[in-house]
Order: C-alpha cells, then structure tokens, then sequence
C-alpha cells in the first residue's frame, strides 16, 4: 500500500472528441479550451468579472455560472488537486502545476506537476474493465471539467488500497482455494481427470480424445474451436519433476501439438518453473481456475 493524499479531484475532457488527449500525455500538460474567458480576469482572480463576462456571451446566468466554475477550477487547482481522465481503455491521472498560459489560438494549457500516470503508485494499470462504474461514469459529463464523487474510491486505486469489504472478500477467497486444494486431493484419479476437463471446457477448450489411461496418468487432447489451436493435456494426481522432463520431452517430439498443459494437485515441482510451450498447472493455479469456473460447489459435493 502506498501513501498519496489530494483535497480534491476532478474529471477533465481533453478537447472535443478527445481531440487533445495524444498531445498532453504525450507532453505531460493539462489542454483547455473556452476560448472566449477573459484571461487577465482569470488570473487576477476577478470571478465575478468573469461571470459577468460569460453571462454576456451566453446570455444565461445559469450557464454563465456553470462556466466560471469549469475555468476557476482549471485555473486555481494547485498541486494537492488530482486530475483524471480516460484515454483507450486506461485512466490518467495528474496534479496541475505551474500558472495557465493563453496559446495563440485562444485555449490554455497548463503543466502538470510530473507529467500524467496509467498506473497506481504500486504499478498497478488502471484499466477500465477494473474500475467501478461509479468513477467511470463522469465520462458522461457533457461539459469539460466536473467533481470526481467517488473521490474516497479514487484514492484507494491510486494507492492500491482495498476497501475493508474488498479485503475481507480476498482474504475467505483465499480460505477457499485453500479448502479446495485440500478437496481435490480426495478425488480419485477418474474423478480427478473429469474436474480438469471440465475446468478447461468452462475456457472453451474442447476434449477431442483420450490419448492414454492409466490409473495414476490421463492424457488428453484438446483443441481450442476460435484458433484451431491443439494442446497436449498431461493430468497427473502426483507430480514429480523426472515425469514433467519426460512429457516435456514428448511435446518437442510432437507436432501435431502447439503447446501442453501438466496439470497436477500433488507434488514439489515449482508452479513458476518456465519450460518452452509448456503450461504448468499445480495446485495453486488449479484452485483459482476451479473457482474462476464456478466448480468449488461440483468438487464439494463429489467428494461429501
């Protein structure tokens, strides 16, 4: 976990259409456009000025209102204020720094303070498949800058920090793939054979034929339908590391075969071990793919 503290945060648009978005990642600045604002107002912190100079243009006090928040937001924001937004499917965030300059075609720009980040302090991609709808949805705002509510949200993807309801989820998650370790080892090795065709079917594998059957050994074949891909299956109930150099071995000399998988819930062989075209799929593996396919309740009731 990592520290990091704002006192507010906000939700920019990067010019129509993202018009400016490659331009200030690429030269870590905040872009703004109401060209019409008056910008010696501006600095001069003469908001009502500037209200009043929007009201003239707009010709509405309310959408005079709206606009002055949007630009003395661009421009006071200091650096214990963070920015975001989204570009292809990441949040960027940054702090402002440095004063509002007035470009020659009447927009601004502003600096950040170390340019914009994809990532959380601990590295983590801020992809938007792992974001919560109540952050992503400000990119519905329909003007340029607005509060980011779900600010306590904010701060703890940025500092990879979970919420007490999240860690106490992670922490029974790993209670039961612990459990379900301890349950497939009651498995005998048939029923052990179809928990793992039946894992790698939910993935969309398909078994094509049993290779070989012995008590202590099941081979399989599968391919996968959307590629044509072929993969050898070698499903063991104990592993040892001379029986993975052997099925090694025979993939290099197989090939009908673009990669295998050495599946086994019994053994010392390291799960991160790196063999070329080789997947292998200890315990530890096994268990998260059990329960990502939705068969803890299959393997409970198999061996009750």
């Amino acid at each position: 976990m990592s520290n990091i503290s704002a006192s507010r945060a906000y939700y920019i648009k990067l010019g129509r259409g993202g018009s400016w978005e490659a331009e200030s990642l690429r030269n870590s600045v905040l872009r703004f456009g109401y060209r019409e604002s008056p910008h010696d107002l501006c600095l001069a912190g003469d908001w009502n000025g500037v209200w009043a100079a929007m009201k003239e243009i707009r010709g509405d006090a309310g959408a005079a209102t709206r606009d002055v928040s949007q630009i003395r937001t661009f421009y006071e924001a200091d650096e214990n204020t963070i920015f975001i937004t989204f570009v292809g499917g990441l949040m960027y965030w940054c702090r402002p720094g440095g004063p509002v300059e007035l470009l020659e075609d009447g927009s601004h720009r502003r600096p950040t303070v170390d340019g914009w980040h994809s990532t959380s302090l601990g590295g983590t991609p801020l992809t938007s498949d792992r974001l919560s709808g109540h952050l992503l949805k400000v990119q519905m705002f329909r003007g340029t800058i607005c509060d980011v509510k779900a600010m306590s949200y904010l701060m703890r993807k940025l500092g990879d920090e979970l919420s007490p309801e999240v860690a106490a989820a992670e922490e029974a998650e790993r209670a039961l793939m612990k459990a379900i370790i301890s349950l497939m080892r009651l498995l005998t090795w048939q029923d052990f054979e179809l928990l793992v065709d039946l894992v790698f079917s939910t993935s969309g594998w398909r078994r094509v034929s049993v290779v070989g059957r012995t008590q202590k050994t099941v081979d399989l074949e599968l391919v996968l339908p959307s590629t044509g891909e072929r993969a050898f299956v070698q499903v063991k109930s104990q592993a040892t590391a001379a029986a993975l150099s052997d099925y090694v071995g025979r993939l290099a000399e197989a090939d009908a075969y673009d990669r295998m998988f050495f599946v086994w819930h019994t053994g010392k062989i390291p799960e991160d071990e790196s063999h070329d075209g080789v997947i292998l799929v200890g315990p530890d593996r096994l268990s998260r793919m059990i329960l990502d396919a939705g068969l803890s309740s299959w393997l409970r009731e198999k061996v009750s």
